[in-house]
């Protein structure tokens, strides 16, 4: 799309099962075609949520979504026992230099050592943890982007952005709560995401739609076709059997009152 978001649009027409059953027991299932659109919608926005990384609701997911998230900042940011090791495979002696300057807080100095080197990370800065290299460094790459000078800045990072595991599911969540209406079956470390950009539009008349639209800019890095197809495909099937489980209650029903008559 133009503005970068992704859409995903729930309809029920034509010669669609659900559509079907509803206008042809209308006066049974006493709902318009446009509610059944925004409950299939609800449950799209719950599915895709689902089919977005880390894949799943269970506390397993969160888990490995956070050891991804500690993985990748400490593909970024190293710590100088890493240097040294990186250092001493071309030059052992540059290496404890190196060493020796970062336990005396000779950091500038350690810096200049690194530079002097034949490694792959003599360009590398020594320093205070830099946030915005943890953007650049999501781009790609098999060297980190900085050396870090306290291993505590680097897991209080890691524990801050942690805490946004989730975010990108909450952007499909809260996509499906724009619609109105209750969205079930997601977990508190996804509804936590208040701010995650998801939001709904909603076309009425004889051909009811609602498309539900992600507007974060990494969403396709962290969902699949696949995974889009698989919540597109649930979604409608369980709208179709809670309407069938809905209708035969009635019959059912509608029966029980008909034998009781008759008898």
């Amino acid at each position: 799309m133009s503005d970068g978001a992704i859409r995903f649009t729930a309809k029920l027409k034509g010669a669609f099962t659900v559509a079907r059953l509803l206008r042809r027991y209308p006066e049974k299932v006493s709902r318009t075609l446009l509610s059944l659109v925004r409950q299939e919608a609800r449950g799209l926005s719950v599915e895709l949520a689902r089919n977005t990384r880390p894949f799943g609701f269970s506390e397993k997911a969160r888990k490995t979504g956070e050891k991804a998230v500690a993985k990748d900042i400490g593909g970024v940011f190293a710590l100088p026992s890493d240097a040294f090791e990186e250092i001493r495979k071309s030059d052992p002696a540059a290496a404890d230099r190196f060493w020796a300057n970062i336990q005396n807080r000779r950091f500038s100095r350690a810096e200049n050592n690194l530079r002097q080197t034949r490694s792959g990370w003599k360009d590398l800065t020594v320093g205070r943890l830099d946030p915005k290299l943890h953007r650049w460094g999501q781009l790609g790459g098999s060297n980190p982007k900085q050396i870090v000078t306290s291993p505590k800045a680097r897991e209080t990072y890691i524990e801050r952005i942690q805490k946004r595991v989730g975010f990108a599911k909450g952007s499909w969540i809260n996509a499906g709560k724009s619609i109105g209406g209750r969205v079930r079956g997601a977990v508190q470390w996804i509804t936590r995401h208040k701010q995650s950009p998801g939001s709904a539009t909603i076309k009425t008349g004889d051909s009811p739609a609602v498309t539900l639209v992600n507007k974060l800019d990494y969403i396709e890095d962290v969902s699949t076709r696949k995974g889009i197809q698989l919540a597109l495909q649930v979604a409608a099937g369980r709208l179709r059997k809670a309407l069938a489980t809905s209708l035969r209650k009635i019959n059912d029903g509608a029966n029980r009152t008909l034998r009781r008559r008759s008898g």
